[in-house]
Order: C-alpha cells, then structure tokens, then sequence
C-alpha cells in the first residue's frame, strides 16, 4: 500500500490516483455541461509513437467524449491502439487520410511532424497533444496564428526551471547527464535551454547522444562514472526505457529528473512537466471546436500545465533526503513502497 500525508501546497497522491486527480480538476472545469450530441459521425485518427503517447490518446478520447463524441454512436476511431514506429509514423497518416478521417489527433514531436508531411495539401486538420516546441519543429512559424491545418498544445520553454528545481533538490550537484536523440527536434530544443542556463548555475551538461534503441542500450549498460544526476528530457527514444535507466540509476544512487509525472511513477525522483492523460483531455477540447466549425488556422497553439511532482520513495532509494522547501512546493508527491508501472 502507499503512504501519503498532506502538505498546504501539495495535492498528495498514488499511482493511478495521481493521473486521475489531475485530470479531474481541469475536466471539471472545462467540461462543466456535456454539449449536444454532434449530428454528424466523425471519422478521427489517434496516432502516438512512443508508450507515454497512449497516456495521452487515452485522455483525449475520454475528452472527445465528454464533448459528445462518444465512440460508435458520435465518433469512429481510427487507431490501432500501439505506438507506431516513427519510420511508419508518415505512411500511417497519409492511410488515415485515405480512410477519410475528419481530423487527426498526433501525440509526440516526431508524430506531430510527420503528420504536417502526412497531411499537406489534403485540408485534414491535425491536432497536436503534444509537439514540444511547434515553431522549432518547423510546424508553423506563428503559434498565435498556425495559419495551417495544424493546431494543438505545445510545452512551455521550462527546461531552465526544470534544471533550478534539480538544483535545489541537490545542491551539491555539479555533473548533470543529459540523454537525447539529436534527430528528434523537442529534445534538441530542450537541449538548447539548458545550455543557456546551465553555467550561471555552476552546472556542467554532459551531453549523450543517443539516436536509436541500440545506443540507449549502450548508454544505460555504461553510465559516465563522473554524473550526479541524470536529467530527461521530452523524448521517446529515450523515455521508452525509462525502467531500465531507473534501474541503472538505483544501482548507482543517481537522482533523475524526468519531464513528465510519468517518469515520477516510473521511479524517477522529481519532474517538472505535464500529465500526459490531462494534455489529451485539453488537446479533445481544441478539436471539438474544429468539429464544430472553427479553423485550425486562425486558433492559437495552447501550452500544457506544469506540475512540481516528487517521489519520497525514489529518494529513499537512492538516500536522499528531500528538503522541507520542496515538499511545500509540490504539486504531487508520490509515496509509493514500489516502482510503479509507467
């Protein structure tokens, strides 16, 4: 069972519970009155490339129908309920496209910018729940104003408030490793930050390449022997073997940071970042209205809300304790007794 305990500032909750609870607090506002029923049925395509993104369909047809769009009698679906491989991330949209979807909903970067690709030309709106930073990722030049079929919710720039609050949990850290695939445009972007900021906090980054499955693999076997922390970032091909990094982790003691609650469920020992199920919710939101009758072209790009979350059993793991300071702060913190699943 887990243990949790209240803080003033701090929503304290478990597993499956932490997800839930989040969500519930923007669904109650944004879907306060089921609208009607739509009159026509919607073909709409789902498709993620990465584990995590299932988190975020999942939360995006639970949205959809709270909108009146509920699967069979208000919507049809297109989806094959796996992650699609990101080299087959293209072709499987221009298939959905072909099947007459009336709109497509992306989860990640790398689907978000296939579908642009995927969807030129043909006038199918896209909405995005997430694409990390649009503009970086040659997506649209004005989030404001898409101008495009394209539309959606996108990360804040909050990598240097990530690396802050990593800091503040360890002071002591110096050496700081940072995973990413250098092919994929939302870790690149996040990368960037953290170069800016990373000296005026006396930090030194060391960066890691890692472009496919083999090279995590071969990372995680052979962890630099001169890191403190291990910092994530928004990127699939890393984020996929999050179990296996905790464990490396663990075994050397190390804190990661991760950009989403779930690497915190997963085992990691802080994030600042979104709840994947919530982003799809608000992403739903967004497509109803396109459904309706509104243009992608002319809707502004929303961003994700953030949440401080921590894990008490992480830092236990690894003999940390956590200050005061932080458990004030938290959004979430997680009191499990074992890693839960991601």
């Amino acid at each position: 069972m887990a243990n949790t305990s209240r803080f003033p500032a701090a929503r304290i909750l478990a597993g499956a519970a932490l997800v839930l609870g989040l969500v519930a607090v923007v669904w109650a506002v944004a879907f306060r009155s089921p609208p009607e029923a739509p009159t026509e049925i919607p073909t709409i395509g789902l498709i993620t490339n990465n584990p995590n993104g299932l988190r975020n369909v999942a939360g995006f047809r639970e949205g959809m129908a709270a909108q009146g769009y509920t699967e069979g009698d208000g919507a049809l679906y297109l989806y094959s309920g796996t992650p699609t491989p990101t080299a087959e991330l293209e072709g499987a949209i221009r298939q959905m496209v072909a099947d007459g979807a009336d709109i497509i909903f992306t989860a990640g970067t790398p689907t978000g910018v296939a579908a642009k690709a995927a969807t030129q030309g043909s006038g199918v709106p896209v909405v995005f729940g997430v694409i990390a930073d649009p503009v970086a990722a040659g997506v649209m030049t004005d989030l404001t104003r898409p101008g495009g079929n394209m539309t959606g919710v996108m990360l804040s720039q909050n990598q240097a408030r990530r690396l802050e609050l990593l800091r503040n949990v360890l002071p002591q850290v110096r050496r700081v490793l940072v995973p990413y695939n250098p092919d994929d445009p939302a870790p690149v972007s996040a990368v960037a930050q953290l170069d800016d900021v990373a000296p005026e906090m006396n930090l030194t980054l060391v960066h890691a390449e890692a472009r496919d499955d083999d090279a995590v693999s071969r990372l995680i076997a052979d962890l630099p022997q001169d890191i403190d922390a291990v910092f994530m970032l928004p990127d699939s091909t890393v984020n996929r073997r999050i179990a296996d990094l905790i464990a490396a982790t663990n075994a050397r003691g190390l804190p990661v940071s991760g950009p989403s609650t779930a690497q915190v469920e997963a085992g990691a020992l802080m994030a600042y970042g979104i709840v994947h199920r919530e982003v799809g919710g608000q992403a739903a939101r967004i497509a109803s209205r396109i459904l309706r009758g509104a243009d992608p072209a002319d809707m502004p790009v929303e961003t994700a809300n953030f949440y401080l979350t921590v894990n008490t059993a992480a830092a236990d793991r690894i003999g940390l304790d956590l200050p005061e300071e932080i458990l004030q702060q938290a959004d979430v913190i997680l009191r499990n007794d074992s890693i839960g699943e991601q």
